[in-house]
């Protein structure tokens, strides 16, 4: 059974290989077609990457300037939002420049949402991020007084990293790194979650998830 077990495992991994070197090969000859302006070619070889893997952002955004080459502004918009919300931030400028705004997408940037992640303090609720780059200093405040009253959480020495992020949900989304272990970590990550209420970013006024790992908070203990 075990023998049968790993090369299904094997082959499911050659099977993949093979996939990616196929899109490798696709990518290349429709980036070459269409530096050419042979877009008809360039649009079957994107649209077979696509077929491989729906979720090709590269692709996607490659066969909607295919689009906007050949004059299908309609289908390409359609497609720069479908790359957008797979995570491709270059897709928002030609968004802005060709097609009627930045649609709603269950993941966005910072940049583009109408509000920012927030955390309850003193019983309102403060944006988690200022300048769109930096944890409030209230925050830390707020995480510094609950170290101060957790006698666990005192016992941790060095630097550490925390990766601060908020979920679609409100949930608190974290990864710490550092001089810490494992147990360590858990007790940091609950006091994070325990210690204040949070919530999600906002885009039309609908929740909405961001990209990236979050907000480095570095600290010393």
């Amino acid at each position: 059974m075990k023998k049968i077990l790993i090369l299904i495992i094997l082959l499911s991994i050659n099977q993949s290989f093979g996939q990616e070197s196929k899109i490798d090969k696709l990518m290349i000859a429709g980036n070459e077609a269409y530096q050419k302006s042979n877009f008809e070619t360039a649009k079957l070889n994107y649209q077979s990457i696509i077929k491989i893997d729906p979720t090709n952002k590269d692709a996607i955004f490659n066969l909607a300037g295919v689009e906007l080459n050949i004059g299908n502004t309609q289908q390409a918009c359609q497609l720069l939002q479908k790359s957008y919300s797979l995570g491709d931030f270059e897709a928002y400028e030609l968004i802005e420049q060709y097609c009627n705004g930045l649609e709603y997408s269950e993941k966005m940037f910072l940049f583009h949402v109408d509000e920012l992640p927030k955390f309850k303090y003193k019983n309102h609720f403060e944006p988690l991020i200022v300048n769109k780059k930096q944890i409030n200093p209230a925050y830390i405040k707020l995480l510094k007084s609950e170290i101060k009253n957790s006698k666990k959480l005192k016992r941790i020495r060095g630097k550490i990293y925390i990766m601060i992020n908020v979920g679609i949900d409100g949930e608190l989304i974290t990864d710490i790194k550092g001089n810490i272990n494992e147990s360590e970590i858990n007790e940091l990550t609950n006091s994070l979650r325990k210690m204040t209420e949070y919530r999600p970013a906002i885009f039309q006024q609908k929740n909405v998830g961001l990209f990236g790992g979050g907000f480095a908070l570095p600290l010393n203990f």
